[in-house]
């Protein structure tokens, strides 16, 4: 029987990239089920808004681009999370900073999306402005991720090999360009 530290070195328990991979894919998870549940109620131009304020119907159309910006940070951290994992590398301080302004935004766009802690009132009643700012904390959020994706992100060659190693089957010409 396997000693709890080979377990433990087995399941590296000790890889914090690891761990807030795994949390953020299941943030993204919960917040694409968020996002669909609010999808699947009535079609836009069936929505009854005749009980809102123009600034809330004015922020209405915002918050969809909110949600796409939270869920483009959110792969934008996965993918750049996943090539820490693969090829062993640090985060700096940009790649930290925009994880920290997504987090904020992320939570923002939740708790106002699902009403949790009034902050869908205190959201609704910013008008346009809120849903404006968050689209501003999360495009500042995106371009220093994506920054940080391109700055580590390897180079062709490197993920084909890695690919033909996984997959034995995938042929070497079948890879080639031009």
């Amino acid at each position: 029987m396997p000693s709890f530290d080979e377990i433990r070195e087995t399941l590296n328990f000790g890889n914090r990239v690891l761990w807030l991979f795994i949390l953020t894919a299941g943030a993204t998870l919960f917040t694409i089920q968020t996002i669909e549940s609010a999808i699947e109620t009535a079609w836009p131009h069936q929505r009854r808004v005749g009980g809102r304020t123009p600034g809330e119907r004015r922020a209405w159309p915002v918050m969809g681009i909110v949600a796409i910006l939270v869920l483009a940070g959110a792969l934008l951290a996965l993918m750049t999370l996943g090539v820490m994992l693969w090829r062993d590398v640090e985060a700096n301080d940009s790649q930290r900073l925009a994880a920290v302004l997504l987090l904020a935004g992320w939570i923002a766009f939740l708790l106002s999306s699902l009403g949790w802690l009034g902050f869908g009132k205190l959201m609704r009643e910013t008008g346009v402005i809120g849903p404006l700012a968050l689209c501003a904390l999360l495009l500042v959020a995106d371009a220093m991720l994506l920054v940080g994706f391109i700055d580590i992100v390897p180079e062709f060659e490197d993920v084909w090999d890695a690919i033909r190693d996984i997959l034995p089957f995938v042929s070497d010409d079948a890879g080639a360009i031009g």
